[in-house]
């Protein structure tokens, strides 16, 4: 099943240069359940093998979603620690900010640091850190654009696809109506459908597409980053995916 005019269709171009390209996934629902984690370990910040995440909760996935769930590259992921001393060691804090000024790191540093300083995001007690530490997980991709939207529109387990037609009514944005109109097959075309649909019929299936006009929630730390190439936001605006170069 060939993805490439569907994506030009989304896009609005074919012509990308050659470039590193990433999808990343963040949202108030991941910040607020984020931890305990007992996928958090410095270990596993440490390696860039593609992970499935077990206590998806903090991921906003519908029912249409569920058997596509993504898999992540924790070590290329971002997290942003606030500067909390109440609850946060200073000296921890300090070499997070000499990592890096904004206190915005990758998850292979946040592992260095956290077995540095011996703490621990699986235990219960990592609950209090929630909004201290927020992430921006990284999909896992080949760091195409291709692969990144692939991830991102969920096309990346084919010949799998969500069905436009279970869970009741949904209306399309009707400028995206048209734009994939000539998307072949149907199946596919109804999948992409499905991801944008109106503000409303979003709320609880599916998706909202923003283009690269908005920032989806959860991934505006990357604006003066990262260029927005295509975002989604899913729900009641509770989380996002966005496509970056």
């Amino acid at each position: 099943m060939d993805l490439t005019f569907a994506f030009a269709a989304l896009l609005g171009r074919s012509d990308f240069p050659a470039a590193s390209y990433d999808a990343y996934y963040g949202g108030d629902t991941l910040d607020e359940f984020l931890l305990p984690a007992l996928w958090l370990t410095p270990a596993a910040l440490a390696s860039s093998a593609p992970v499935a995440l077990p206590d998806i909760d903090a991921c906003y996935l519908d029912d249409d979603h569920q058997a596509l769930a993504w898999e992540f590259d924790l070590a290329n992921s971002l997290f942003a620690v606030e500067w909390a001393d109440d609850v946060l060691p200073a000296a921890f804090l300090a070499d997070v900010r000499a990592a890096d000024a904004d206190m915005f790191v990758r998850g292979t540093d946040l592992g260095v640091l956290l077995a540095r300083h011996g703490l621990d995001l699986t235990a219960e007690s990592a609950g209090r850190l929630n909004y201290r530490i927020s992430a921006l997980l990284r999909l896992a991709t080949d760091g195409t654009l291709h692969d990144a939207m692939r991830m991102a529109t969920f096309t990346h387990r084919l010949p799998a696809l969500a069905s436009f037609g279970s869970g009741g009514p949904r209306r399309v944005e009707e400028g995206w109506e048209a734009a994939l109109a000539a998307v072949e097959p149907p199946q596919l075309r109804d999948h992409l459908r499905l991801h944008c649909l109106e503000p409303f019929w979003s709320r609880d299936a599916g998706a909202r597409y923003l283009g690269a006009d908005e920032w989806p929630t959860g991934t505006s730390a990357l604006d003066g980053r990262r260029k927005l190439l295509a975002g989604w936001e899913f729900g009641e605006s509770q989380s996002g995916v966005a496509v970056v170069a």
